[in-house]
């Protein structure tokens, strides 16, 4: 027992910054080691793993830890600096360059010091301090799960879902997502489920799956557990990762092989696959354009490749010397641009049909990087050459040099089979039977019907439609777009043409949907419907309001323009089963709506919370009977309002497009101006636009 001097760094005395003072004893204490202090010994400790916990050895303190253990043996053996540094350098937590000369020099006293002047920098000052495995993937795998391995826990796939992370939650799951949707919509032509929801795919959606560099197998047991009737493979060419497949997993039934990713189909009995799907592992491929054509061959007709990587940005030069650190640092054998993958896609007989930043959409650099550039030194006792090309990564991705992409490729020589169904079933529809309608140039002994539709807007609380609104909502009010644009004629002082639109694109939207309904129910013979006649439905498509996200049910907000025809909604809200005239499901994929079933189609600020609107104009087009109206209100100009989701905004020219391009003949587009009451000016503030535009549309099926 001695004085106390001043505090030291324990880790100085490892490395030969400190002078170890005479007759301190030393060890390496290992995972589970404990050891015993005799009362009032001074001590230091140096942490050589990332995550250390001590008990107890700070004067001791707390005192409930001061249990009478029994008296131990003093230590029987003491050991050189010398010995010391080279069980430490065995185990790899240290190189043996970390010491001066490269090698164990020899010194006097105890373990964790001495008169050893031996280390000349901290782990990880420069390139020469990483441990590196040149090019050997399979080692420089099997090390980092050696390394990491006692932190997983084989029962929770995040754990071992090593990727980046996304997302506010930081999560590691939003990938086999991000997978899953591309899948959804591109081969099964189908609306995606909840991500914590298990597929109810029958066995017509079986998809077989091919995971290209499957890792620690976290992509594969995530798709069993939500897709359980996918036949998945993986392959890995670690060891190390596929031991913990095979010996650390729960029981599963995918299938993990310790082979290439560039020999997906093994033997000439192995099935091609309807996906292959690559997360952050791409990028080690010693030659991508021949790992894609592997793929490519894999696949069958209307598969795809989705990858989730780093890419190199358009302009950025090979030769730049922080790419090569990269690539050399994180096995980056592939950083190519997706313009590169592109052209090669064409001559594989496929296409570039998705490309998403995911750097941005997820902004990783703020949340995961907080918009820093790093240094490029480990500060933790990680020399594993991995960790310096994870920070050369974050320093390329700060400065823009690369991007975090998602990108899908798909195979030519077939649709996806969804999207055939439903191109067949529009065509169909086409020839479907017309609405019974009166011909043209019908005299007065078969008048037509006599009917008026008001431009009113109802409450949608009541049998007929409840109460009468005097404005859209609690907050806005519309028809001002011609008075909006006159003033500004008045006032303006630019002009630019590019910005201006017509003034006979202004208008409010319940009049033009009144009047093309009025038309249209007055085509209809003046006793419909007859005897023997099938009454026709009016379907308003998402009409009940999403009591999911806290509004409150409507069942007949629009019946009113129903006219002589059936009122019935559409809706995917659950509450909507409740409702007799209710036809449950989403738009975007809506077996249950029969072809050629509604005299009108109607949608009233509903189509932009659709995941993929142009899938809800498939259906749209689908079930309108032959010349049958379809009327729709959306946003231009809106906040951001997530009943439950928000995803869309449309132009006059979106909706012309989207309504043209399926059969319909457009008689009425423009933009309807709502503004605020001046009370609700003077009295709440929220995120409320002062000003909304609304784009309307009315079609004709031809």
């Amino acid at each position: 027992k001695r004085a106390a001097g001043p505090k030291v760094n324990g880790c100085d005395y490892l490395l030969g910054k400190t002078e170890v003072p005479e007759g301190v004893s030393g060890c390496v204490q290992k995972v589970g080691d404990v050891v015993y202090f005799p009362n009032g010994w001074l001590h230091a400790t140096c942490a050589l793993e990332p995550w250390s916990v001590g008990v107890g050895g700070q004067g001791g303190s707390p005192k409930v830890y001061e249990q009478g253990f029994e008296k131990l043996p003093g230590l029987q053996r003491e050991t050189s600096v010398a010995e010391e540094r080279k069980k430490i350098v065995e185990c790899g937590v240290l190189d043996e360059q970390d010491y001066e000369g490269g090698g164990m020099s020899p010194g006097g006293g105890a373990a964790m010091g001495g008169n050893d002047q031996s280390a000349k920098q901290p782990p990880g000052a420069g390139e020469g301090d990483w441990k590196w495995y040149e090019g050997n993937l399979n080692e420089y795998y099997n090390k980092l799960e050696r390394d990491e391995h006692a932190k997983r826990n084989p029962n929770k796939i995040t754990s071992y879902a090593v990727h980046r992370w996304m997302g506010p939650k930081a999560s590691t799951m939003i990938h086999y997502e991000l997978v899953r949707g591309a899948v959804y919509e591109l081969v099964l032509g189908k609306y995606l489920p909840p991500s914590q929801v298990a597929s109810n795919a029958n066995e017509g959606d079986r998809i077989r799956a091919f995971d290209a560099g499957c890792g620690l197998g976290a992509g594969l047991m995530w798709f069993e557990q939500h897709e359980p009737n996918w036949d998945l493979v993986g392959h890995t060419i670690s060891e190390e990762q596929h031991k913990w497949i095979i010996k650390d997993l729960p029981a599963h039934k995918f299938q993990a092989r310790l082979r290439s990713y560039d020999e997906p189909v093994e033997g000439d009995k192995d099935e091609l696959f309807n996906a292959v799907y690559s997360i952050e592992a791409a990028i080690h491929s010693p030659d991508l354009k021949h790992s894609l054509e592997a793929w490519s061959k894999a696949l069958l007709p209307g598969g795809v490749i989705v990858i989730i990587d780093d890419f190199l940005s358009v302009g950025v030069s090979r030769d730049d010397p922080d790419v090569n650190l990269f690539d050399r640092s994180w096995m980056a054998n592939a950083i190519h641009t997706t313009v590169e993958i592109s052209n090669w896609a064409d001559g594989m007989g496929m296409t570039l049909v998705r490309d998403r930043d995911l750097g941005s959409e997820f902004q990783i650099i703020k949340r995961n990087y907080r918009n820093k550039v790093p240094e490029l030194r480990d500060e933790h006792g990680r020399v594993h050459q991995g960790w310096l090309g994870s920070k050369v990564r974050q320093k390329l991705m700060v400065e823009g040099k690369i991007s975090y992409r998602l990108i899908v490729l798909q195979k030519k020589g077939a649709a996806a089979k969804k999207e055939d169904e439903a191109m067949a079933s529009i065509a169909q529809s086409q020839s479907c039977a017309s609405v019974p309608i009166l011909p043209p140039g019908t005299n007065e002994k078969s008048p037509s019907l006599s009917i008026t539709i008001d431009p009113r807007l109802m409450s949608g609380k009541g049998a007929k439609g409840g109460d009468q609104m005097a404005c859209i909502s609690g907050w806005y009010c519309c028809d001002q777009g011609t008075k909006i644009w006159d003033d500004l004629e008045k006032s303006r002082t630019e002009r630019t043409g590019f910005l201006q639109l017509p003034r006979d694109l202004f208008g409010h939207y319940l009049t033009s949907f009144s009047k093309h309904l009025t038309d249209f129910y007055r085509t209809y013979p003046a006793n419909y419907p007859a005897d023997g006649t099938k009454q026709g439905i009016f379907l308003d498509i998402g009409g009940t309001g999403s009591v999911a996200s806290g509004m409150q049910q409507v069942t007949s907000k629009f019946s009113n323009f129903a006219g002589p025809l059936k009122y019935w909604v559409l809706d995917s809200d659950p509450d909507a089963k409740k409702l007799t005239n209710a036809l449950v499901c989403d738009i975007d994929d809506c077996p249950a709506a029969p072809d050629c079933g509604y005299d009108v189609t109607f949608s009233h600020t509903v189509l932009e919370h659709a995941a993929r609107p142009w899938k809800s104009f498939d259906t749209i087009a689908r079930i309108t009977r032959r010349g049958g109206l379809t009327l729709h209100l959306v946003p231009w100009s809106y906040q951001y309002h997530a009943t439950p989701d928000d995803n869309y905004r449309f132009s006059h020219k979106a909706l012309r497009t989207l309504l043209e391009d399926r059969g319909f003949e457009v008689l009425d587009v423009g933009y309807d101006v709502c503004t605020q009451p001046e009370h609700m000016l003077k009295d709440r503030r929220d995120e409320h636009f002062e000003r909304i535009w609304l784009t309307y549309v009315v079609g004709r099926k031809l």
